[in-house]
């Protein structure tokens, strides 16, 4: 399996919207680890290459960022690269021969789909498959990519930052102010409710038979209710005004320090 966490994709759409205007497609080097058949990608970077007569990569500049980034991380090792594009063509092809010789196991290739077609943002994984039979330069002359299962995951900061864009398109001056634990807490409650309806939801239509049972689903809820500790109502209340009125208590305290320090600045002003 292949797991990428989200970082990566938005290095790959920040690497995409600064390419010069006659390029019509960006590639780079994705980090991660590999152990026991499964790929965890969990950085990258770009390089500059050109397609415009000759497919050329500029390997240099792409073994002296490795080098770079092994300092600072050395767990991570080249796994594979990426691109922008709807499809995998010739040139990808030979740039993907770039990286098998830079690799001792077959690299993964990272396809992202940045024409937001149905407006959704496709990403999906390949690995490839070449025949036996080589020319005179040892290239492979029939060459297949394999489409894997590519797994998503997103880190608690991620998500933060994600909701604060996603509120930032909905004011006109682009200016969103972080939510306090309060609002957090909030929010979280509502998504938690908003959730736990659209389950009740898909359960009685279930039992309705308005739509087929999947047993997946309902081995991944049973996981899921079978992980939840178990409270009764009065002590799940009592635990859930506790954990209030800490933030009650946070959220006061805060409010007096702001208050305290602007009566200290203007006291010092006025002297």
């Amino acid at each position: 399996g292949i797991n990428a966490e989200y970082g990566v994709l938005f290095n790959i759409l920040d690497h995409f919207s600064r390419r010069p205007e006659t390029q019509h497609r960006v590639i780079g080097t994705l980090l991660g680890v590999s152990q026991d058949g499964f790929v965890e990608i969990r950085n990258s970077f770009p390089v500059p290459h050109t397609e415009q007569e000759n497919v050329a990569v500029d390997m240099d500049f792409h073994r002296t960022m490795f080098e770079l980034h092994h300092k600072a991380n050395p767990q991570e090792v080249i796994v594979g690269w990426y691109s922008t594009g709807a499809e995998i063509n010739e040139n990808s092809v030979l740039i993907h021969d770039f990286y098998s010789r830079e690799l001792n196991l077959p690299p993964v290739h990272l396809l992202m789909g940045t024409d937001l077609s149905q407006n959704n943002l496709s990403v999906k994984a390949f690995v490839n498959s070449s025949s036996s039979a080589f020319n005179l330069d040892t290239s492979p002359i029939v060459s297949h990519f394999l489409p894997v299962q590519l797994d998503l995951s997103l880190l608690e900061a991620e998500r933060l930052g994600l909701e604060v864009l996603m509120r930032q398109k909905e004011k006109l001056d682009g200016v969103v102010p972080l939510q306090t634990d309060l609002s957090n807490l909030e929010s979280s409650m509502t998504s938690l409710l908003s959730m736990i309806e659209e389950v009740e939801l898909y359960i009685n239509r279930v039992l309705r038979k308005e739509i087929p049972e999947n047993k997946k689903i309902g081995r991944l809820l049973a996981d899921t209710v079978a992980s939840l500790p178990r409270f009764d109502k009065k002590n799940l209340e009592k635990l859930l005004n506790t954990s209030l009125q800490d933030v009650l208590m946070v959220v006061y305290l805060a409010s007096l320090t702001k208050a305290q320090l602007a009566l200290a600045e203007k006291l010092q002003a006025s002297a």
